[in-house]
């Protein structure tokens, strides 16, 4: 039993920073439930509206939504419907995905993040926020995030492009390692 959590202590990791924003993205959806909850009863029984309660909802759901992805990219674990190359050999998967990381995902990203600098300077130039009124401030943060989300979601698309095992965690046949 001490054997296989030892073993399990040395190939896993105790503080990874996809872990960690996972965490806090489990944390903003208790948040956001908890919230909604305040908003409708504010709204229906008290018929008090707060236009920043809104702008709290959509910060948090963009915070549940963004947070996670490069730890799911990481991992693999994003979700697909694989009805054609289920049937593939697990070879042939492997250059499909590293064909979409490197021909899709990165350049679409890099533009992404590239094409979005101005908007956040921008944003940061004047301080934005929301842009409903009463809302809250600090919009120009969520406009930063995303830039830098477009930016690393691009750079773990060419390096896992680029990697020789393509992913860590990749499930397939020990006889197939490339």
């Amino acid at each position: 039993m001490t054997d296989s959590l030892s073993h399990q202590s040395r190939t896993r990791p105790r503080f990874s920073f996809a872990g960690t924003l996972r965490g806090l993205a489990a944390v903003a959806v208790i948040s956001l439930l908890m919230a909604q909850i305040i908003v409708v009863a504010l709204r229906y029984v008290f018929s008090i509206g707060a236009p920043w309660a809104t702008d709290l909802l959509t910060y948090l759901f963009f915070f549940i939504v963004s947070l996670p992805l490069t730890g799911v990219m990481l991992r693999n674990e994003s979700v697909r419907v694989d009805v054609m190359s289920q049937r593939f050999p697990p070879v042939l998967r492997r250059w499909i995905d590293r064909i979409a990381l490197l021909g899709l995902l990165f350049p679409a990203m890099a533009w992404a993040a590239w094409k979005s600098v101005p908007m956040v300077q921008t944003s940061w130039r004047v301080l934005e926020s929301s842009p409903t009124l009463g809302g809250l401030p600090g919009f120009f943060i969520l406009k930063t995030i995303t830039a830098l989300l477009f930016a690393t979601l691009a750079i773990v698309a060419l390096i896992l492009g680029l990697r020789p095992g393509l992913y860590r965690n990749h499930q397939t046949d020990e006889s197939d390692v490339t």
